[in-house]
């Protein structure tokens, strides 16, 4: 578990489930960080499998987590976790959920080949978009990330007309396009200041070069991971998401966390990203490497409130209509029970 939208939705769906219904085990690789430590105490039984000592040492881990809490299910979010639980689940009779579709083109070769594999094995397949499926050319339900609209708070801070991206610093995030309009929008004076949310191998090498960028460091803001993103959305006017081509973006939590918060996403129309927003009803589909155009879209956003204030109140209403948290999670506790029943 790290620190981005996936982890975010499995602490959600751990909290909301209805435990008089399931009881709710976790297995996870990392332990120090934070949604690992907040989704250890929500968990009745929680497991860390350690890679160090041996390759067979997370089979061992994840085999000795199956006599103990004896799943009737086993869920598994990505691809490493599916192939560790594959065989424990055939041995002691468990059904398989497989939701490691969380995008729409990230694994190649032999990894697409295993994914795609298991997913022919799997009881029920989860992606959380429809283009998801088609890239990995399987079939299966459409769990849409769900989102608690209660979290955010209506009202903004008045402190500026900011800018922020929230991911992190891999090279599935594209932290370059973003500086580069972050650049002309300063130049311009369209903006007063650009946050940069996220941690990842490459967040030094950014920060050393927006440090020697003169026109760049007063306003160009690094946080690191948030734990408070509720808060730290209140100051935010615009959200930016920028994904390299060959990730292949799935349902991007950050976007949906901007629509619920009142913050206007402009995404990289890449992958899924469709399947969130409506371009210029409820959010911005753009061509990342279009500086000019994009301004533009930005220019406009700040000096007209009409225009702003509609497109907040059309990305709310798809956040309640689509993604709403109740409504998600009924759906995922209907794939749970109905899996047990067959």
């Amino acid at each position: 578990m790290g620190n981005g939208g996936k982890e975010r939705q499995l602490v959600e769906a751990i909290r909301n489930l209805d435990l008089n219904m399931f009881r709710i085990g976790l297995i996870t690789f990392n332990l120090n960080q934070y949604y690992s430590e907040l989704a250890k105490r929500i968990s009745e039984y929680f497991s860390v499998l350690t890679k160090d000592k041996s390759v067979l040492e997370p089979f061992v881990t994840v085999f000795e987590a199956f006599e103990q809490f004896k799943p009737d299910i086993v869920h598994s979010y990505d691809l490493l976790s599916s192939m560790y639980t594959y065989f424990p689940s055939k041995m002691y009779n468990t059904k398989i959920i497989n939701a490691s579709i969380q995008d729409s083109g990230l694994d190649k070769g032999w990894q697409y080949k295993v994914k795609k594999r298991l997913l022919s094995v799997s009881n029920i397949n989860i992606s959380n978009s429809m283009k998801g499926f088609s890239y990995y050319k399987t079939h299966g339900e459409v769990l849409y990330n769900f989102i608690d609209s209660q979290r955010f708070s209506e009202e903004k801070n008045n402190i500026g007309f900011n800018v922020a991206m929230v991911a992190n610093f891999t090279e599935y995030k594209d932290y370059l396009s973003y500086f580069r309009v972050v650049n002309e929008l300063i130049k311009l004076n369209l903006i007063d200041k650009a946050y940069a949310v996220g941690s990842g191998k490459y967040l030094s090498k950014y920060q050393m070069e927006i440090d020697a960028d003169e026109n760049l460091k007063d306003k160009v803001i690094f946080t690191g991971n948030t734990e408070n993103v509720e808060k730290f959305l209140s100051n935010v006017s615009i959200g930016f998401l920028f994904s390299t081509e060959e990730y292949g973006e799935g349902i991007s939590n950050s976007v949906l966390e901007y629509m619920a918060s009142g913050v206007i996403p402009v995404v990289s129309d890449i992958g899924a990203s469709s399947e969130i927003i409506d371009n210029g009803v409820d959010g911005f589909l753009v061509n990342k490497y279009d500086t000019m155009a994009i301004v533009e879209i930005v220019s406009k956003l700040r000096k007209d409130e009409r225009i702003r204030h509609q497109i907040i109140e059309n990305a709310k209403k798809k956040i309640s209509d689509r993604f709403e948290l109740k409504r998600n999670i009924k759906q995922l506790q209907d794939i749970y029970s109905r899996i047990c029943k067959n």
